[in-house]
């Protein structure tokens, strides 16, 4: 029985997906674990729960971000070495097949599910061929993913996947480049089921954006609530979605009847400026339209705790960003914050403008992209220093997750909300991100520094 290793690398700096209190398992390689052929024994190795250690195999699939990908390169070597065939997919080898060709012998390009058994095929033939292309996946006959092959007791949260693709192209995300424009839909049936077999009680959503693109889409999601409460699926979901999610207050009942308890939603800026160099027309108009405080409120009074994420340090950002939209956050209480840095991923618009500038900074690749985890500045933006980046994020963070900042934003949260459960999980996400700003050199080199005198603008 030929034995199949299939690896989840990480990047050395640990995020949320790393604690355990927000952890949720990776969906790619039980998806991959769910068609290969049944006479092959399976290993998966996750190394963002366990340290990799050298585990025998006939062949060996990895897969990996951008940011984890020199790991990738890194435990390819180990195989490569003994002669064991090494394959490499996911978005980053996708959008880099020759650079990622030099570290493994071979690289899938593309959603997966549709040429891995062809893979498999040519390496027991002794023909594997140096590039394979996937095509994009029928989520009518998706099968179920592997669960059982997780270390399901790690994980806290369960993860289901819903959709595929994504037609907004936003100018730093790569989803579009990966999955399609064309927005895909799983049957709700289909869905629904295997929500059913999901053991952990708490479920991630991991579609980009639960609600898709128009009316169509919003009523499978409408659906897809109704057919819980129905099943009577008694689950806590956590999800994302677009600020559009907010649009429709009975929808927003529905989903905190059926479990969502917390959303996520790319806010991105309240610098109309950088919306607009991002490509996010969606956020653009309701921001215009001062429409802002109007929809995170409507999904916190619904019941649902509002993770709102931001991305600051762009080219349209200035000094004075980081004052305005901490003061945006606190006024329109969001519960559970997230920033980012703009990281040009390859496959981006923002790569290709960066590159085409020759404005990226640290072209030591493959290690430099260990720094592309949307937490480092790779290149210098037009308004700032690099250091007054870091100094923003130091000085927006120090104050959002202070200790009274803490208690006033927990105490809105379960007002606002009404609900306990939503509090909770709110208040251990916030942990999860206050731990990891504990752990970086941001707040290691700023912590001691009066940071109110550059940024306080009040």
């Amino acid at each position: 029985m030929p034995r199949v290793l299939l690896i989840n690398p990480s990047n050395i700096h640990k995020g949320l997906g790393n604690i355990r209190a927000t952890a949720w398992p990776p969906l790619n390689l039980p998806y991959i674990a769910a068609v290969t052929p049944s006479h092959y024994q399976i290993e998966i190795l996750d190394e963002n729960i366990e340290p990799f250690e050298y585990r025998e195999a006939d062949i060996v699939g990895i897969t990996a971000y951008t940011a984890s990908v020199y790991r990738a390169y890194q435990i390819a070597q180990i195989y490569r070495k003994k002669s064991i065939p090494t394959i490499i997919g996911g978005i980053h080898a996708s959008m880099m097949p020759e650079e990622a060709l030099r570290y493994c012998d071979v690289v899938v390009k593309g959603e997966a599910e549709n040429i891995w058994p062809k893979v498999l095929e040519d390496f027991e033939a002794g023909k594997l061929k140096r590039q394979y292309e996937g095509t994009w996946a029928d989520l009518d006959n998706l099968p179920s993913p592997r669960r059982d092959i997780l270390r399901n007791p790690y994980y806290q949260w369960g993860s289901i996947q819903t959709s595929r693709g994504c037609p907004m192209n936003c100018t730093f995300c790569s989803v579009t480049a990966f999955n399609g424009r064309r927005f895909r839909r799983r049957p709700l049936e289909k869905v629904i089921e295997e929500l059913k077999q999901i053991p952990q009680n708490k479920i991630m959503i991991t579609d980009d954006n639960l609600i898709g693109y128009g009316e169509k889409d919003l009523e499978w999601a409408r659906s897809f609530f109704n057919k819980i409460l129905e099943k009577d699926i008694k689950k806590i979901f956590f999800a994302q979605a677009s600020i559009v999610f907010g649009e429709d207050p009975d929808f927003v009942r529905l989903a905190s009847k059926a479990g969502l308890k917390i959303v996520f939603i790319g806010m991105e800026s309240i610098n109309p400026k950088a919306l607009q160099s991002f490509g996010k027309k969606v956020n653009l108009k309701r921001l215009q339209q001062d429409r802002y405080p109007e929809l995170i409120n409507r999904i916190r009074k619904g019941g649902i705790a509002f993770l709102g994420a931001f991305v600051l340090g762009s080219d349209a950002d200035n000094i004075l960003s980081f004052h305005h939209t901490l003061k945006f956050i606190k006024s329109s209480r969001i519960d559970i914050l997230q920033i980012t840095k703009p990281t040009p991923l390859p496959g981006t618009q923002l790569w290709e403008e960066l590159i085409k500038g020759k404005r990226i900074i640290n072209n030591n690749f493959p290690q430099a992209w260990e720094n592309y985890r949307l937490t480092k500045m790779v290149f210098i933006p037009f308004q700032m220093s690099i250091e007054d980046v870091y100094m923003g994020f130091t000085y927006l963070r120090k104050i959002f997750y202070s200790f009274w900042e803490t208690i006033r934003r927990t105490f809105f949260t379960l007002i606002d909300t009404k609900s306990l459960i939503a509090t909770i999980i709110a208040y251990k996400f916030n942990s999860s991100y206050f731990k990891a700003f504990k752990n970086s050199d941001h707040y290691r080199k700023y912590k001691s520094i009066n940071l109110k005198n550059k940024f306080g603008i009040d």
